[in-house]
């Protein structure tokens, strides 16, 4: 294939540390190389920073980067680049009308989406995009702080409906998508990568200049210097363990740190803590000597406040390191709690420190989840897999096979596969549908409630659930109190438009729940935001609260009282199999009551009510 690859502002021949440069250009640069060696012509349009670059450069063979001449030839911030988008689209096409059309567009980013899907549809040339990072995500978690076009959401949801096939690169993306009323049957989730030839085990390399020796149990953070990395919270974690000392790898170099605002707060809150001579930020330093310093860590952490994906679990796992992460983003598919590392709640020191104890004093276990760490790496991030499943994608939009991306036969295959997952997993849990069951009995019977809410599809089940208690599933019974947070859209609407989104179920808790009623939040990944508040506020007054999520470790299953865990791997699978949960948990209900000589037996339901 002929593959067009867009990236406006991060440049694969950008070295890591410039401005703006990161996770983002390293990805264009391995994915590229990765399309080529699979036999491929890539070229790659990014925007022109320097007047003295060449219109073209060879990056590996068969990739060639080419810079799109449009606003001035100097960096500008990415938050800046909106304008400019019209201008590289069209130049873009022209260019294609010129040289000849790709097969296939790849856009990387949303902006780098927008200059894609214009240029594509002038020119009849399929359109594939990958996010790296959504704006909702971002502006949830950083509020005002969020330097984003006021736009931005509006134009990615308009980007992820025109373009043929989007890559995500976790479920979570997914679930995030579907909130922003994106359909998900375009698309598909493939991973960032890593280079497992790089990033080995291998001791042999001495550690680079300015990173000193490790003289205790030492801890890794690695990345930019920004407060969402929550470095911060590596430093308190520090404070409650005795004898540890914590490195940190990212922001400028070494001697201009003094400058840096977040390496002076990190060093101030040191300070305070009583830890400065265990903490020693060293500054970035370069691709080639990571491998080195990863292999110094006994643990190495990664503990956003929230992630889109997440290249440092990748890189430790490959250097075959256990790894303590918050449970959050792209860092639920790149650790499995228990058999790579832990996961943890986001912002609780507590809970990271307890993870990185436990892994500390066992020093079998840590073996043992480094090398399986590095096995995964090795046969799920690889970048040859990565680029082999991209390629999967890229060549059935190129070849026209569907929005889904593959022949519905073939898709419905797959997707039946999935869903034999699933079931087994349920079947495994049978005996916590019993007992809730026998739960919901007493509590309904004795004049409490049930109250369930979710999002986007998980809304509709939980409308659903509701609907078979105050109407009925198989036969008739007394009608039992249920209501569905996710239903009345004037009271989420007034608490959206009052209090902001992350109240819209936890307001209708505090409103309606009392001790001892039950409340059921349903959500594929388990990190909705509205949902966890929801979750912890019904902690709080008291209520039962119960999750059905998918695969697990997630921080909505680690806050309820009961989980409910679908492993299936995908969205879809997981709230068909939660359909059926449901219906399992109405029929638990009816035969608690049954037993109890509250409602006659009927016959077995035999279809939906």
């Amino acid at each position: 294939m002929k593959i067009a690859m867009v990236s406006e502002h991060a440049s694969p021949l950008a070295a890591l540390g410039e401005a703006d440069a990161g996770g983002q250009n390293v990805h264009v640069a391995q994915l590229a190389a990765g399309l080529a060696r699979l036999g491929h012509d890539v070229s790659v349009y990014t925007r022109r920073e320097d007047p003295g670059l060449p219109d073209r450069v060879e990056l590996d063979p068969g990739v060639v980067v080419v810079h799109v001449p449009v606003g001035p030839a100097v960096h500008v911030p990415k938050d800046e680049l909106l304008p400019l988008m019209d201008d590289f689209a069209d130049w873009m096409a022209a260019h294609w009308e010129r040289h000849g059309d790709p097969d296939v567009v790849h856009a990387h980013f949303w902006m780098s989406g927008l200059a894609a899907v214009r240029a594509g549809r002038r020119r009849g040339v399929p359109v594939v995009q990958t996010f790296h990072a959504l704006g909702s995500v971002k502006r949830r978690h950083q509020g005002a702080a969020d330097t984003s076009p006021a736009q931005r959401i509006e134009l990615e949801r308009r980007v992820a409906r025109e373009a043929d096939a989007v890559i995500a690169t976790c479920r979570d993306e997914v679930d995030e998508l579907r909130a922003l009323g994106v359909p998900t049957d375009h698309v598909h989730v493939v991973p960032c990568g890593v280079d497992t030839g790089h990033f080995t085990p291998d001791r042999s390399d001495a550690l680079p200049p300015g990173v000193p020796p490790a003289v205790r149990p030492r801890l890794l953070a690695v990345g930019r210097l920004v407060e969402r990395k929550g470095f911060d919270l590596a430093v308190r974690a520090l404070a409650l363990l005795d004898d540890v000392e914590l490195v940190v790898v990212g922001g400028p170099p070494a001697g201009a740190l003094h400058d840096d605002p977040e390496a002076r707060r990190l060093l101030d809150l040191a300070d305070r803590l009583g830890v400065s001579d265990r903490l020693f930020l060293v500054g970035q330093h370069p691709h080639e000597a990571m491998p080195a310093i990863y292999r110094s860590a006994d643990v190495v952490l990664a503990v956003p406040w929230y992630e889109p994906f997440g290249i440092t679990p990748l890189e430790a796992a490959a250097c075959a390191r256990p790894l303590v992460g918050s449970a959050v983003g792209g860092l639920l598919d790149s650790v499995e709690d228990g058999v790579t590392g832990r996961l943890v709640p986001p912002r609780d020191a507590p809970a990271v420190a307890g993870a990185v104890r436990g892994i500390l004093d066992d020093a079998s276990l840590a073996a043992e989840l480094g090398r399986r760490a590095r096995t995964r790496a090795v046969d799920l991030f690889d970048w040859s897999v990565v680029s082999s499943r991209t390629e999967e994608v890229l060549d059935a939009v190129a070849r026209g096979v569907g929005a889904g991306g593959a022949a519905a036969p073939d898709w419905v295959d797959e997707h039946t596969g999935e869903l034999e997952t699933a079931l087994a997993s349920l079947r495994r849990q049978a005996a916590l549908l019993r007992a809730w069951g026998e739960r919901l009995a007493t509590v309904l019977v004795g004049g409490g409630r049930l109250l369930a809410a979710g999002n986007g599809g998980s809304a509709a089940e939980a409308q659903h659930l509701t609907a078979e208690l105050v109407g009925r599933w198989c036969t008739d019974r007394r009608p039992l109190s249920g209501l569905s947070l996710s239903a009345e859209t004037s009271s989420l609407t007034a608490i959206l438009n009052d209090y902001g989104p992350d109240e819209v179920f936890a307001r209708q808790v505090e409103a309606h729940g009392r001790p001892g009623d039950v409340l059921v939040l349903l959500s594929t990944s388990g990190s909705s935001s509205n949902v966890l508040h929801a979750a912890k506020r019904g902690s709080q007054l008291g209520l039962h609260v119960w999750a059905m999520t998918g695969p697990a470790p997630n921080p909505l299953a680690a806050l309820a009282d009961e989980a409910l865990v679908v492993d299936a791997p995908s969205t879809a699978a997981v709230q068909e199999v939660q359909l059926v949960a449901i219906h399992a948990l109405c029929a638990a209900l009816d035969g608690a009551l049954t037993s109890r000589g509250l409602m006659e037996a009927g016959p077995v339901c035999r279809q939906a009510s």
